[in-house]
Order: C-alpha cells, then sequence, then structure tokens
C-alpha cells in the first residue's frame, strides 16, 4: 500500500464520543448508589432511606435523560456511517470485480505485458485505498455500537416511555456474495418422477412448511457465535441466515489474523439446523479439534479459525 493510501482516515466525532462515554459512566455511577441503598436499608430509619431514595431516583432520571440525548446523536452518527460503509463497499467491489477482469483479459492474450502491469497495478492501488478508508468506517462504527451494546436496561428504566434503538446496519454482505451455494439433486444422474399433487398434497405441504419456517424462526432468534479466545474475546454476533468468517473487511466477522484467508468460512441455516462450511480456506476450519469441509453445529460446538477460537450457542 502506497503511503498516500496509508494515510487515509475518516474522523470520528471524538467529542460526543467522550461525552458520551461520560454520560453513561454518570448513570453507572447512580445505578450503583441506588443498588448500595437497597443493600444498606436496614441501617437507617425508613425516612432516611425514604428521602435518600427518591433523591437518588430523581438523579437517575436526569442522568439517564442525558445519557440518551447523547444516543439519539451517536444514532444519527452511525446512520451517516452506515451510509458511507454500504457506498466504499459497493466501490471496492467494483474495483476488485474490475482487477479480476483486468486478468481475465490478460489470459486471453488482450494485454502486452507493459500495459497489463499498469492496468493491474492502478486498480491494486485503488483497491487497497478502498479496503483502508472502509476499515476506518468500520472501526468508528464500531467504537459507537460498543458504547451502548450492553445496556439495554438504559433503555427500559421506569417512567421512560420513548422507544430508543440503534438503527440496523444498511450494509450488510453475506457470503453468499462472495461464494455460489451449492448446487441442487443432479437430475441427469438420479432417477426421479414427475406427478401432479392432489389438493390434499398441497395443503400438508403448506402446513409443514409453515411449522419448518417457525421452528427456523425460532432458532434464528436464539443462535449465536460467542468468541472465547483471540483478540476479540467476548464479542458475540447473532446468527441470522448467513454469517461469514474472514480477514476481509466485508464478513460478518473479520478476523485480523495471518492465517485466516480472505473469506475462510461461513455458518448457513438450513431449515432449524446451522451449518459451519469452510470455504476452502487455506489453513482449514476445525470442529471440536478436528478439520471439517461442512459441519451440522450443535450447541456448545467450539471451532477455530487461525488463532481464534469461537463457541456457537444455540
Amino acid at each position: 500500500m502506497d503511503e498516500k493510501s496509508e494515510g487515509l482516515e475518516y474522523p470520528i466525532n471524538q467529542e460526543l464520543l467522550s461525552d458520551a462515554t461520560q454520560a453513561k459512566e454518570q448513570w453507572k455511577v447512580v445505578k450503583d448508589r441506588l443498588q448500595k441503598i437497597e443493600d444498606h436499608r436496614e441501617r437507617v430509619s425508613p425516612p432516611v432511606y425514604d428521602r435518600v431514595l427518591a433523591d437518588y431516583r430523581e438523579r437517575l432520571k436526569e442522568v439517564t435523560e442525558a445519557v440518551l440525548e447523547k444516543k439519539r446523536s451517536i444514532d444519527r452518527e452511525l446512520v451517516s456511517l452506515y451510509d458511507t460503509q454500504k457506498k466504499i463497499a459497493a466501490q471496492l467491489e467494483s474495483h476488485r470485480h474490475a482487477l479480476e477482469e483486468i486478468k481475465f483479459r490478460n489470459v486471453l492474450g488482450e494485454f502486452a505485458e507493459e500495459e497489463y502491469q499498469r492496468k493491474a497495478k492502478e486498480e491494486q492501488e485503488k483497491i487497497s485505498k478502498f479496503e483502508t478508508v472502509l476499515a476506518a468506517v468500520n472501526t468508528n462504527i464500531s467504537r459507537y455500537e460498543d458504547l451502548f451494546r450492553e445496556e439495554a436496561e438504559l433503555f427500559s428504566y421506569e417512567g421512560h416511555t420513548e422507544e430508543v434503538s440503534t438503527p440496523a446496519s444498511a450494509f450488510e454482505v453475506t457470503s453468499e456474495e462472495l461464494m455460489p451455494e451449492a448446487e441442487g439433486p443432479d437430475y441427469f444422474t438420479a432417477p426421479h418422477e414427475v406427478t401432479t399433487p392432489g389438493e390434499d398434497v398441497f395443503e400438508e405441504s403448506k402446513t409443514a412448511r409453515t411449522k419448518s419456517a417457525a421452528k427456523a424462526s425460532a432458532a434464528s432468534q436464539r443462535a449465536r457465535v460467542v468468541i472465547i479466545s483471540g483478540d476479540d474475546a467476548g464479542a458475540t454476533y447473532p446468527v441470522k441466515e448467513t454469517v461469514s468468517f474472514g480477514r476481509a473487511e466485508v464478513n460478518t466477522v473479520v478476523l485480523r489474523d495471518a492465517k485466516v484467508s480472505r473469506q475462510h468460512a461461513k455458518i448457513v441455516q438450513k431449515g432449524n439446523e446451522f451449518v459451519l462450511l469452510d470455504l476452502s480456506s487455506s489453513n482449514g476450519t476445525f470442529v471440536n479439534g478436528q478439520r471439517i469441509d461442512e459441519h451440522v453445529l450443535s450447541n456448545n460446538d467450539e471451532f477455530q479459525i487461525g488463532d481464534t477460537t469461537l463457541q456457537f450457542q444455540a
């Protein structure tokens, strides 16, 4: 990567981040003191207990409103960042396709060697630039999101009625876009019959599909992946239809490890099952110590990608 690309940054609103962090810490202090009031209730007379409790409940209301105001500002920043993330990722993908086309045309003999090297270098420099910017944007998004990730209680305190939520990312690239799905049955080798089912068969099939969809939806709501060892130990990712793992920034779970391939592995939901697939990675994917190409995950299965160990929970 050239010097110009290395210097690219996407600035974060540091003042907002600092103010929001401070507001959240003040909220935690008041919450802790309210708990201490309850823990030491028997040490004071009822009038003193009631007076101090009322005081801290009022303080809690004030600090909660303050931190929620910062949260709303951060949500607005996130909406802008998600939009930027999506645009940069689209440009990055476009340049990757352009480089791939140049290489393919070179195989066909369209370019002289010097022309090929020049064109390929230009596209690679653009790819490096957009990868750098996308990494900076993703870092900023993570810093904003992590601030309130574990504070669900903050948005359901007594007396608070406004619904506040972090906007879902407008950009989610799944590994289906990186690798085609497995093909269906081979109708050229497998015997099959074509029949016209009656209405009862259609109704039975419809009911079965409805039940299957309900089970799959419930399974998807529970399933998650937790990093239990590695640089991001403790990070948790919900499993919804597909989760991709790899070194490239477009993955759901980005693992910055030289042993990890750019598109290394993915989890795909099939009905109410979750299947871990290795995407022809260089160093392999391991489940419970065994290298796999494809594995149906069970609750608490541990799998390893590079130096990172993850656990599937359902």
